[in-house]
């Protein structure tokens, strides 16, 4: 019912695992990406009356997280589990090449809310402790020099997964990741319970950077929760066991459930590709201008951002044609290098 349910291409892996020949609208909210806090105030917060009727629902990764409690929430969510649980049960791949080197995947800023923090001196500290790297460069970067200077003077290889918008996304991920032995960050984030998820060696350390609008206190919060992925070595058994909680691989719905949940039962899904062309952009719409209603939480948490930092990009907001086809798994698509990968979000 909105485009955040394609980002990443998740809504396609989904199809995929469903049976169907090219993805669909979704009968609701699907969350698209892991979050130290609740969904409802990060992912679903421009959507307060979503669940209310029951039409549509909010389908999150995992009611097993450490970070929210489903049961302290005013709206009632379904854990399904994360696209990438998904993706590694219906790619069938062997698991077991330990891969070579390092992938690093920085912390990355959006254009509503920018990184602060010296990128240059972070990209020297890996190659003094890590060597020359891998790094995944998120879209949201792909267009500003400074980042990309910063990393390749380091001495450092750049790649991408692509734009938001690409059915293949993840699957590049998942190449990216099985191509090597060890995947850090200077940040707890989604690319690392991937890693961990499938027995990959990680390591969360560095300056962790901000955002523009985090306080000190949000970061402590990351590593007193999650301190058994902090540090330069970490225990591969325990990292794994909390991936797979916090991306909801106990979640994961055969092909006929997930069609029914998802909406994909019927032939057709009016009801939701209405939501997706219309009343979504137009709730969002209201919200940036300060008519419409935000979730609580989120107001609580963040207040009303300033409406110029969605203005500045409207088109990235607005919905766009459906993939015509299913993700690629077999083989897996090559990583993008930085040069030839689009800067489109």
């Amino acid at each position: 019912m909105d485009i955040q349910n394609h980002h990443y291409g998740h809504a396609s892996v989904m199809a995929r695992h469903a049976g169907l020949s090219r993805p669909r609208h979704v009968r609701g909210l699907l969350q698209h990406g892991w979050t130290v806090e609740s969904p409802m105030a990060t992912h679903f917060a421009d959507f307060p009356d979503v669940e209310a009727s029951g039409r549509r629902e909010l389908f999150v990764w995992t009611h097993h997280a450490r970070g929210w409690d489903p049961a302290e929430e005013s709206r009632r969510t379904r854990a399904v589990g994360a696209p990438w649980a998904y993706l590694v049960a219906d790619a069938a791949l062997d698991l077991t090449p330990p891969g070579e080197g390092t992938l690093i995947f920085p912390l990355h800023g959006s254009h509503i809310d920018a990184v602060v923090g010296d990128q240059a001196a972070l990209a020297r500290y890996y190659a003094e402790t890590e060597g020359p790297c891998t790094i995944s460069v998120h879209v949201e970067d792909l267009g500003r020099p400074e980042v990309i200077e910063a990393w390749t003077s380091a001495g450092h290889t750049l790649v991408s997964a692509g734009a938001r918008g690409d059915v293949d996304f993840l699957p590049r991920i998942l190449a990216m990741i099985l191509r090597h032995r060890r995947v850090v960050s200077n940040r707890l984030m989604t690319s690392i319970l991937y890693a961990a998820s499938i027995g990959r060696e990680v390591a969360v350390h560095g300056d962790p950077l901000s955002f523009a609008f985090e306080s000190d206190a949000a970061i402590r919060r990351i590593e007193e929760l999650w301190p058994e992925l902090h540090g330069s070595r970490t225990d591969g058994a325990t990292v794994q066991a909390i991936a797979r909680d916090e991306l909801g691989f106990q979640h994961v719905l055969p092909a006929r459930e997930l069609r029914e949940a998802f909406g994909w039962a019927r032939p057709v899904s009016p009801g939701p590709a209405f939501d997706y062309w219309l009343r979504a952009p137009l709730q969002k719409a209201l919200n940036v201008v300060g008519v419409g209603r935000r979730d609580e939480g989120f107001v609580a948490a963040k207040g009303r951002p300033d409406p110029m930092l969605w203005l500045r990009h409207p088109l990235s907001h607005l919905p766009r044609g459906l993939p015509r086809r299913l993700p690629q798994v077999d083989p897996l698509p090559e990583p993008l290098h930085v040069g030839d990968a689009p800067v489109l979000p």
